[in-house]
């Protein structure tokens, strides 16, 4: 019974980074590359197939932009430890789009966010508006 629930634990586990994975939109080649493993390494955590260590875990986790301690929260959830965090709309559906920009945020990397941020203010400077933030033609 042991070896049972240590499997599905291992499961879980890959099934929790291998949906942050996806929701990041990388590929599994991608998010091994920045993990610093090879796919197939990376692809037989995420199969539940290997134990990750908590070095390895936590280079899982920054590559995909989640902190362990949200993989650690998916788990804990998934075995029923803490309850089901609430359930998130679709994008373009939130009824304050500040919640969607905050949540994409947080799943970018530095670099990626600072990026966004030039990119934003970029278009803001392209695209006056009056005092009343209408844009003017």
């Amino acid at each position: 019974m042991y070896a049972e629930s240590e499997q599905s634990i291992g499961h879980l586990l890959g099934d929790a980074l291998r949906t942050h994975r996806e929701e990041s939109g990388l590929s599994l080649r991608a998010a091994a590359e920045r993990a610093g493993m090879s796919p197939a390494h990376l692809s037989e955590v995420e199969r539940g197939l290997k134990e990750p260590s908590f070095g390895a875990l936590a280079r899982i986790a920054d590559a995909i932009g989640v902190g362990a301690g949200e993989v650690f929260l998916d788990l804990a959830i998934a075995l029923g430890a803490a309850p089901p965090r609430p359930h998130r709309r679709p994008l373009g559906f939130a009824p304050d789009p500040r919640d969607e920009i905050d949540w994409a945020a947080g799943r970018l990397h530095q670099e990626d966010l600072r990026a966004f941020a030039a990119f934003g203010a970029f278009l803001a400077s392209q695209n006056p508006t009056t005092d009343q933030g209408v844009t003017t033609a």
